[in-house]
């Protein structure tokens, strides 16, 4: 019992340290945060600080529709309460810092039950994961459609793709479509794979496609949608702030844009600001000059975003519960 106690310990300094080592690194990376004009940054929230407190209620907002979203997909297994699930989100924020596409995540969220098999509690959360992606994709796709309406060359761009658009549209709604009917029945992934006599074995996991129902899977969709919106507004609401003039409509084409291309990029989260600013210069430079801005409202929203949430989640990974007795 005393040894798995310190073992315990010993991993949760090891999490907090990781957590503000990568923290610390990226922070006062100079080839990270060349490009910022911190001056100015910090100027401009100092005279707009109530836009500020806007973006960060939002950030709180999200995470706590992420936490909703959990709670309720997790409680096929175990009843936890909100503040629980919140907990879990922030330590899962904490986790996923330093390791590669937030895989993390996952298991800084399963150490807060307390009964529940984990593995399963796992695959639920790559569930709730996957609707999240689903929409990215979705929308992303959409959005891509529209970018060439933004571009210089529109025109000589639709005569070259006159014939093939129309194709085009079609595989958009078709992948789209498909999409969200295969997300909407994963049961079918728990039929597949019992088909396999070797998996069988672990038919307790493969379960946990059919734990949903169509109803249910659409709520977690809906969620998934619900904190992509605040996303989108918060990347506006700064953009705004730092002077980029982009009506909405263009925001969310770019932002939509940007955001499909960095969930395709293999990375580290708390090292995505040197990809995010590179993609979001190069998308919005199609619709305004001010590059400067442009960094500087996606720095803000990276330490809004993420560095923030890990900050809070370090306070709780010393209530993760790593043994069971």
């Amino acid at each position: 019992m005393k040894y798995k106690k310190t073992i315990s310990f010993i991993l949760k300094i090891s999490i907090v340290a990781l957590a503000l080592f990568f923290l610390f690194e990226q922070l006062n990376s100079n080839s990270s945060f060349k490009k910022f004009d911190l001056d100015n940054i910090f100027l401009m929230l100092k005279e707009n600080y109530l836009v500020l407190v806007l973006v960060i209620f939002l950030m709180f907002l999200n995470w706590f529709i992420e936490a909703l979203k959990w709670r309720f997909l997790i409680s096929k297994i175990e009843k936890i309460s909100i503040k629980r699930s919140i907990r879990a989100v922030f330590s899962g924020i904490t986790i996923s810092s330093f390791t590669p596409n937030r895989i993390g995540e996952y298991g800084g969220r399963v150490f807060c039950l307390n009964h529940a098999d984990r593995i399963q509690g796992i695959l639920i959360t790559v569930i709730g994961s996957m609707a999240q992606l689903i929409i990215t994709i979705i929308l992303g796709l959409i959005a891509i459609l529209l970018l060439p309406n933004l571009m210089p060359s529109y025109d000589l761009f639709l005569t070259e793709l006159e014939f093939s658009y129309p194709i085009i549209l079609f595989v958009v709604i078709l992948l789209s479509t498909l999409l969200i009917m295969l997300f909407l029945n994963t049961s079918i992934f728990t039929v597949l794979l019992s088909k396999f006599k070797f998996l069988n074995r672990f038919s307790k996991y493969s379960n946990v496609f059919s734990f949903y129902n169509s109803s249910e899977l659409l709520e977690v969709l809906l969620y998934s949608a619900g904190r992509y919106m605040i996303f989108t507004a918060q990347f506006f609401i700064l953009l705004n702030l730092f002077s980029v003039e982009v009506s909405y409509i263009n925001s969310m084409i770019l932002t939509s844009t940007m955001l499909f291309v960095i969930s395709i990029i293999p990375t580290i989260a708390i090292t995505e600001i040197g990809i995010r600013g590179s993609v979001a210069l190069y998308l919005f430079t199609l619709v305004s000059n001010n590059s400067i801005g442009i960094l500087s409202a996606t720095l803000c929203l990276w330490i809004i975003n993420l560095v923030i949430p890990a900050l809070i989640g370090i306070l709780f990974i010393f209530t993760l519960r790593f043994f069971r007795t």
